[in-house]
C-alpha cells in the first residue's frame, strides 16, 4: 500500500493520487525554490517543451528555460496569470505563482500551463466574441423593435397578411417579403420571428443598401485577425454567426452585389460560412427572411439578380399592403403610432379631429406608414393642443383631402385649385429657404416623403435635383 499524505481538508490521500494531482500532462508544472533552482519538473515536460527533467532539476531556471521569467515572481511576490509566452518554439498560455509558507514567506514559485495549444485559446476567443456580439444584437433588438411585433389594423387585406405571417412562422422556410417602401416589411419579419420557435434567439437585421460593397463579406460572414487593413486585432463574427439559432433579416436584398449573391446562395445551401481570412468553415444555424420593394423577377431578367438565389429565398412570399389599400385602418394605425411617439417624445396630442382624420384617409401616402409616422411626429412636436386639428396638418395633406371630399365646389375656371396650388407653392418655397435648399429637411418639416416633394417641385416647374434653393428652369 502506498505512502499516505495528510492534506488539510482532504484527510489522508494516497501518494499516487497526490502525484497525479501535481504531475499531469495538461499543466506540466515546474517548481523552483526561493533561489530559482528547479526542484520539480513534470515528467511530461519532455514531450511538451522538449526538456528532460533529469537534466534540468538542480539547475537555475534562467539557465534552462530563460523565456519563462519564473524567477521574477520571487522578487515581485505576485502571481502572473494567463500570460502568452513562446516556450520551446511554441506559443503557450501559462501562469506563474509564488509559493508561501504558513508565515507568508516566499519559499519558491510554480509555473504551469493553462493552454498548451494556442488553437484552444483562439477557439475560446471566438466563442466569447460570438457571445458578446449576440448580447449587443439582442440589446439593439430590444431598443429598436419596441412594439415592432404588433401588426395593427382590422381590414381584410391586413388580416390576410397577418395570417400568412402566422403560417410562415410555423416553418423554417425562407421568406421573401415584398411591398412598397414604408409598408412595414421589417415589422412583418419581426412578427414572424416572435411567433416562431426561434423567438428566444436573436433577430439580426441587415440593411443591404447601407453596407459599402467592399464590406459586405466581412459584415455578413465575419473575418479573422489580420484579414485586411483596419480589421480588429482579434477578428469579428459575421451577422450569420450572430444569428445562431435565430433569424437573419436581409432588408433590401435587391441591393446585394452579384458576387455576394453567389456566396449567400452557398451559405443558404450548406449552412456554413467562411470568415474572411479564415482557414475552415464555421457552422451556422439561422432562419432567413428577405425583403425588397423592387421586382426581383425583372432584375433576374436583367441578370442583376441570380435566378437560383431568387428561388432559394422565395419559398414563402408575403406582400405587404400599401396604406392606400387599407385606408380604413388609418385611424387605428394613427392612434397606435401616436401612443408610441408620445412615449418617445414625452408629450403631444392624444386624439385627432374628425376632419383631420378624414384628410389623413384621403391622402395618397407615397411613403406609406413611414410617412404617416413622420407626419404625426412633426404634428405632435409642434402641437399645443391635446387634439390634432386640420390646420396642424401639412398643406399637401389638407389640399388633397379638400379636393377629394369637396369635388363639386371647385369652379370650372379652377379658381380654388389655383389658390391651393399658390398656397402650396408658397409654403414649399419658404420651407426650402428655411432649410437652405436641403430637401430632406424640408420634406420632414412639411411632413411628406422626399419623393413627394420632388414630384411637387417638378409640377411647379423647378428642377427637383438641384441641391440649392430651387429656381425656375
Amino acid at each position: 500500500m502506498g505512502k499516505k499524505s495528510d492534506l488539510r481538508g482532504f484527510g489522508e490521500l494516497d501518494e499516487d493520487f497526490v502525484n497525479a494531482l501535481i504531475d499531469n500532462p495538461y499543466e506540466c508544472p515546474i517548481v523552483i525554490d526561493k533561489k530559482g533552482i528547479i526542484r520539480f519538473m513534470s515528467r511530461f515536460s519532455k514531450s511538451l517543451i522538449n526538456l528532460d527533467p533529469e537534466n534540468a532539476i538542480g539547475k537555475h531556471i534562467s539557465d534552462v528555460i530563460p523565456e519563462t521569467h519564473l524567477h521574477e515572481v520571487l522578487e515581485e511576490g505576485r502571481a502572473r496569470i494567463g500570460d502568452t509566452l513562446y516556450i520551446a518554439g511554441r506559443q503557450q498560455v501559462i501562469s506563474r505563482i509564488p509559493l508561501r509558507n504558513y508565515k507568508d514567506e516566499i519559499i519558491g514559485a510554480v509555473g504551469k500551463g493553462i493552454f498548451n495549444e494556442t488553437s484552444k485559446v483562439l477557439d475560446l476567443h471566438k466563442r466569447i466574441e460570438q457571445l458578446n456580439g449576440r448580447i449587443l444584437a439582442l440589446q439593439e433588438q430590444v431598443n429598436n423593435m419596441k412594439g415592432g411585433a404588433v401588426i395593427v389594423g382590422q381590414s381584410a387585406l391586413l388580416q390576410a397578411t397577418k395570417e400568412s405571417a402566422f403560417q410562415a412562422a410555423r416553418t423554417n422556410a425562407s421568406v421573401l417579403i415584398t411591398g412598397e417602401t414604408g409598408t412595414g416589411k421589417e415589422v412583418i419579419a419581426y412578427f414572424i420571428h416572435t411567433c416562431s420557435q426561434r423567438a428566444k434567439e436573436p433577430f439580426i437585421r441587415v440593411n443591404c443598401a447601407a453596407i459599402p460593397p467592399d464590406l459586405f463579406e466581412s459584415e455578413l460572414f465575419g473575418y479573422e485577425e489580420g484579414a485586411f487593413t483596419g480589421a480588429r486585432t482579434k477578428g469579428k463574427p459575421g451577422k450569420f454567426e450572430l444569428a445562431k439559432g435565430g433569424t437573419i433579416f436581409l432588408d433590401e436584398i435587391a441591393e446585394l452585389p452579384v458576387p455576394m449573391q453567389a456566396k449567400l446562395l452557398r451559405v443558404i445551401q450548406e449552412r456554413t460560412v467562411d470568415r474572411l481570412g479564415g482557414t475552415k468553415p464555421v457552422d451556422v444555424d439561422f432562419r432567413l427572411i428577405a425583403a425588397t420593394n423592387r421586382n426581383l423577377l425583372d432584375l433576374v431578367k436583367k441578370e442583376a439578380f441570380r435566378m437560383d438565389l431568387y428561388f432559394r429565398i422565395n419559398v414563402f412570399q408575403i406582400q405587404t399592403p400599401s396604406l392606400r389599400q387599407i385606408r380604413e385602418d388609418i385611424p387605428i394605425i394613427s392612434m397606435h403610432l401616436m401612443s408610441l411617439l408620445k412615449e418617445e417624445i414625452g408629450w403631444g396630442p392624444s386624439s385627432i379631429a374628425d376632419n383631420a382624420m378624414e384628410a389623413l384617409k384621403q391622402y395618397t401616402w407615397p411613403g406609406n406608414v413611414r410617412e404617416l409616422r413622420n407626419v404625426l411626429e412633426r404634428v405632435m412636436i409642434v402641437s399645443k393642443d391635446n387634439v390634432i386639428h386640420m390646420e396642424d396638418l401639412a398643406v399637401m395633406i389638407r389640399n388633397q383631402g379638400i379636393e377629394k371630399s369637396l369635388p363639386g365646389v371647385v369652379s370650372p375656371d379652377g379658381t380654388l385649385r389655383r389658390k391651393l396650388d399658390d398656397a402650396e407653392k408658397k409654403i414649399i418655397l419658404e420651407t426650402l429657404q428655411l432649410t437652405k435648399g436641403n430637401k430632406l429637411k424640408a420634406a420632414k418639416i412639411l411632413g411628406i416623403h422626399r419623393s413627394s416633394l420632388y414630384e411637387r417641385l417638378k409640377r411647379m416647374g423647378y428642377d427637383s435635383q438641384e441641391t440649392t434653393v430651387p429656381r425656375k428652369q
